[in-house]
Protein backbone atom coordinates (compact mmCIF):
# COMPACT_ATOMS: atom_id res chain seq x y z
CA UNK A 1 0.00 0.00 0.00
CA UNK A 2 2.87 2.38 0.77
CA UNK A 3 4.39 1.77 -2.68
CA UNK A 4 1.07 2.51 -4.38
CA UNK A 5 0.69 5.70 -2.37
CA UNK A 6 4.16 6.89 -3.35
CA UNK A 7 3.53 5.99 -6.99
CA UNK A 8 0.25 7.92 -6.85
CA UNK A 9 2.00 10.92 -5.36
CA UNK A 10 4.70 10.80 -8.02
CA UNK A 11 2.07 10.50 -10.73
CA UNK A 12 0.21 13.51 -9.28
CA UNK A 13 3.40 15.55 -9.18
CA UNK A 14 4.26 14.56 -12.76
CA UNK A 15 0.78 15.51 -13.98
CA UNK A 16 0.97 18.83 -12.14
CA UNK A 17 4.42 19.52 -13.58
CA UNK A 18 3.24 18.76 -17.13
CA UNK A 19 0.22 21.00 -16.65
CA UNK A 20 2.41 23.86 -15.41
CA UNK A 21 4.88 23.45 -18.26
CA UNK A 22 2.13 23.40 -20.86
CA UNK A 23 0.87 26.70 -19.43
CA UNK A 24 4.34 28.15 -19.79
CA UNK A 25 4.46 26.93 -23.38
CA UNK A 26 1.16 28.66 -24.15
CA UNK A 27 2.44 31.91 -22.65
CA UNK A 28 5.67 31.53 -24.63
CA UNK A 29 3.69 30.97 -27.85
CA UNK A 30 1.62 34.10 -27.17
CA UNK A 31 4.75 36.18 -26.60
CA UNK A 32 6.27 34.82 -29.79
CA UNK A 33 3.04 35.53 -31.67
CA UNK A 34 2.81 39.10 -30.36
CA UNK A 35 6.44 39.71 -31.27
CA UNK A 36 5.76 38.46 -34.81
CA UNK A 37 2.65 40.66 -35.14
CA UNK A 38 4.58 43.64 -33.78
CA UNK A 39 7.47 43.12 -36.24
CA UNK A 40 5.00 42.82 -39.10
CA UNK A 41 3.17 45.97 -37.96
CA UNK A 42 6.42 47.93 -37.81
CA UNK A 43 7.32 46.84 -41.34
CA UNK A 44 3.82 47.79 -42.52
CA UNK A 45 4.15 51.21 -40.85
CA UNK A 46 7.57 51.75 -42.44
CA UNK A 47 5.94 51.05 -45.81
CA UNK A 48 3.10 53.41 -44.82
CA UNK A 49 0.58 50.58 -44.95
CA UNK A 50 -1.24 52.03 -41.98
CA UNK A 51 -4.40 49.92 -42.17
CA UNK A 52 -2.28 46.76 -42.03
CA UNK A 53 -0.29 48.18 -39.11
CA UNK A 54 -3.53 48.98 -37.26
CA UNK A 55 -4.77 45.44 -37.85
CA UNK A 56 -1.56 43.87 -36.52
CA UNK A 57 -1.30 46.12 -33.44
CA UNK A 58 -4.93 45.33 -32.64
CA UNK A 59 -3.98 41.65 -32.77
CA UNK A 60 -1.16 42.28 -30.31
CA UNK A 61 -3.57 44.11 -27.99
CA UNK A 62 -6.15 41.32 -28.26
CA UNK A 63 -3.50 38.90 -27.00
CA UNK A 64 -1.96 41.27 -24.46
CA UNK A 65 -4.24 44.20 -23.54
CA UNK A 66 -1.53 45.56 -21.23
CA UNK A 67 1.04 46.05 -24.03
CA UNK A 68 1.67 49.78 -23.75
CA UNK A 69 4.00 49.82 -26.75
CA UNK A 70 1.30 48.35 -28.99
CA UNK A 71 -1.23 50.93 -27.75
CA UNK A 72 1.21 53.76 -28.45
CA UNK A 73 2.11 52.40 -31.89
CA UNK A 74 -1.57 51.92 -32.67
CA UNK A 75 -2.00 55.61 -31.84
CA UNK A 76 0.74 56.50 -34.32
CA UNK A 77 -1.00 54.45 -37.02
CA UNK A 78 -4.40 55.98 -36.28
CA UNK A 79 -2.89 59.45 -36.36
CA UNK A 80 -1.27 58.73 -39.73
CA UNK A 81 -4.69 57.68 -41.03
CA UNK A 82 -6.24 60.88 -39.69
CA UNK A 83 -8.29 59.05 -37.04
CA UNK A 84 -7.43 61.52 -34.31
CA UNK A 85 -10.03 60.41 -31.77
CA UNK A 86 -8.81 56.80 -31.98
CA UNK A 87 -5.20 58.00 -31.82
CA UNK A 88 -5.90 59.98 -28.66
CA UNK A 89 -7.62 56.97 -27.06
CA UNK A 90 -4.67 54.73 -27.91
CA UNK A 91 -2.10 57.23 -26.64
CA UNK A 92 -4.15 57.71 -23.48
CA UNK A 93 -4.24 53.97 -22.82
CA UNK A 94 -0.47 53.68 -23.37
CA UNK A 95 0.12 56.56 -20.94
CA UNK A 96 -2.21 54.95 -18.39
CA UNK A 97 -0.34 51.66 -18.62
CA UNK A 98 3.09 53.31 -18.33
CA UNK A 99 2.59 56.72 -16.72
CA UNK A 100 6.34 57.33 -16.41
CA UNK A 101 6.98 56.91 -20.14
CA UNK A 102 7.61 60.41 -21.40
CA UNK A 103 7.04 59.48 -25.05
CA UNK A 104 3.57 58.12 -24.39
CA UNK A 105 2.62 61.21 -22.40
CA UNK A 106 4.10 63.49 -25.07
CA UNK A 107 2.25 61.73 -27.90
CA UNK A 108 -1.00 61.93 -25.95
CA UNK A 109 -0.57 65.63 -25.21
CA UNK A 110 0.65 66.52 -28.70
CA UNK A 111 -2.27 64.77 -30.37
CA UNK A 112 -4.79 66.45 -28.08
CA UNK A 113 -3.24 69.86 -28.83
CA UNK A 114 -3.44 69.07 -32.55
CA UNK A 115 -7.13 68.22 -32.15
CA UNK A 116 -7.80 71.46 -30.30
CA UNK A 117 -5.93 73.58 -32.86
CA UNK A 118 -7.78 71.93 -35.72
CA UNK A 119 -11.11 72.91 -34.23
CA UNK A 120 -11.75 69.90 -31.99
CA UNK A 121 -13.06 70.31 -28.48
CA UNK A 122 -10.28 69.38 -26.07
CA UNK A 123 -9.92 72.23 -23.60
CA UNK A 124 -7.73 70.21 -21.23
CA UNK A 125 -4.98 69.71 -23.82
CA UNK A 126 -3.22 72.99 -23.22
CA UNK A 127 -3.55 72.78 -19.45
CA UNK A 128 -1.08 69.90 -19.16
CA UNK A 129 2.18 71.00 -17.57
CA UNK A 130 4.43 68.62 -19.47
CA UNK A 131 7.10 70.20 -21.67
CA UNK A 132 8.15 68.35 -24.85
CA UNK A 133 10.50 65.54 -23.87
CA UNK A 134 13.09 63.65 -25.80
CA UNK A 135 14.85 60.46 -24.84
Amino acid sequence: MITVLRYGQLASIAILLCWMLSGCAIISRDVTRTEAYNRFAIKAAEAQLWNEAVFRWKQVISIDPEDSKAHNNLGVAYEALGNIDEAIASYQRAAELKPNNKYYRLNYRRCRIHLRRSGGNDEEALQLDEPPLTE
